[in-house]
């Protein structure tokens, strides 16, 4: 982080409405942002130079900017400390699984979740803290689409939990939102890793990279 203790952005890429939304939104929540309206190569060379604790990449909802994500991720592993989100109209599952492979330290906002602007910092924070920052759309658009039999057979509780467990949250959280005690969401947890074939894991973020490579693996086109 910068010498103030604020996270630092860089943001930018071929859609300048959604990266001047993203900017302002980020400064709201008192991030240092630069941005740059000069396109998908100014960004790459911005986010060199300056090494952001995040660099926030505008891409198209299509498969057609799918090198341009390969090449966010060359940026990430060249850049350890910088990590990167995507921004873009819609999910997209290619883009999703190829974040996941990543390891960590990637995210993923669609722009639903501009009406949510607290997920955006959520995602932002997990994301500078190694982990997985998806917004809720991304996690059901990729947990949705999934060719896991074993996932299509749950019922709408197991479900939730799984949607829950993939966004990273803690057991304490997940009881909140769906009003359960602690101890029963350890033990649906514990029955749908079980069914899905998944070791049982305590951490929220070994967890959702758990779930979510699961669905990624089921998701991917035969080659």
């Amino acid at each position: 982080m910068g010498q103030t203790g604020r996270v630092r952005i860089v943001v930018g890429g071929d859609d300048l409405p959604l990266a001047e939304r993203m900017a302002k939104l980020s400064r709201a929540y008192g991030a240092e942002v630069m941005i740059t309206g000069d396109g998908f190569p100014a960004l790459v060379e911005m986010a060199e130079r300056e090494r952001p604790d995040v660099t926030m990449m505008t891409v198209g909802p299509s498969y057609a900017d799918h090198d341009k994500v390969r090449t966010a991720l060359d940026l990430r592993r060249r850049h350890p400390a910088t990590g990167v989100v995507l921004v873009s109209s819609s999910a997209e599952v290619s883009y999703t699984r190829e974040l996941v492979a990543a390891g960590g330290g990637v995210g993923y906002v669609s722009g639903s979740s501009f009406d949510r602007p607290a997920d955006v910092v959520l995602a932002l924070l997990r994301v500078v803290a190694g982990e997985f920052g998806l917004d809720r759309a991304v996690i059901r658009n990729l947990v949705g689409s999934t060719r896991v039999p074993e996932l299509r057979g749950l019922n709408r509780v197991e479900r939730e939990v799984v949607d829950l467990v993939a966004g990273g949250w803690s057991n304490e959280v997940i009881a909140a939102q769906l009003w359960f005690s602690e101890a029963t969401v350890v033990r649906v947890v514990g029955e749908v890793f079980e069914k899905l074939g998944l070791e049982p894991v305590a951490d929220p973020a070994r967890r959702a990279h758990a779930m979510l490579s699961l669905a990624a693996d089921r998701t991917r086109p035969p080659s």
